[in-house]
């Protein structure tokens, strides 16, 4: 199966983690925090640490950089390449919008883990499944790759 992983940067040690257990049990899996798995150069945001305000910027002005704009494109090119998007949690627009993205692209998904104390989005009921932690990633996909055989 083909996956993405969508996630905050804050979370690129687990995003790695599940990445390589994933490949371990023969998945392939785009991984935006691994160079070897994009073309472009990674854009984590301590390379952009100022923050937009919009007292000193222009919003389309702001996001106007070649390096969000490559890196937009090839995580959109990334999920149309997956079969599934995987989704931890808790995270900010960015994965969510990737994850929805995939979503409309009539992607299978599952989202991992809880949004922060008083965070909720009822959208998130799209999702396949809902687990409360990575651990139960791997199981959920040997159940549904061996429901899909049978079913």
């Amino acid at each position: 199966m083909r996956i993405y992983i969508s996630a905050s940067w804050k979370k690129r040690v687990l995003v790695r983690e599940l990445a390589e257990t994933l490949r371990a049990h023969n998945h392939e899996v785009f991984d935006f925090t691994d160079p070897e798995c994009r073309r472009n150069h990674e854009t984590p945001p301590e390379m952009f640490p100022e923050q937009f305000d919009p007292v000193k910027h222009i919003y389309s002005q702001y996001l106007n950089r070649k390096e969000w704009r490559n890196a937009v494109n090839e995580n959109r090119e990334a999920i149309k390449w997956a079969d599934l998007i995987i989704l931890l949690l808790p995270c900010g627009i960015d994965a969510t919008a990737d994850w929805a993205l995939g979503i409309g692209m009539g992607k299978h998904s599952i989202i991992v883990g809880y949004p922060d104390k008083g965070d909720r989005s009822e959208v998130h009921l799209w999702a396949d499944a809902l687990l409360n932690s990575v651990e139960e990633v791997v199981p959920w996909l040997e159940a549904h790759m061996a429901n899909k055989k049978t079913g």
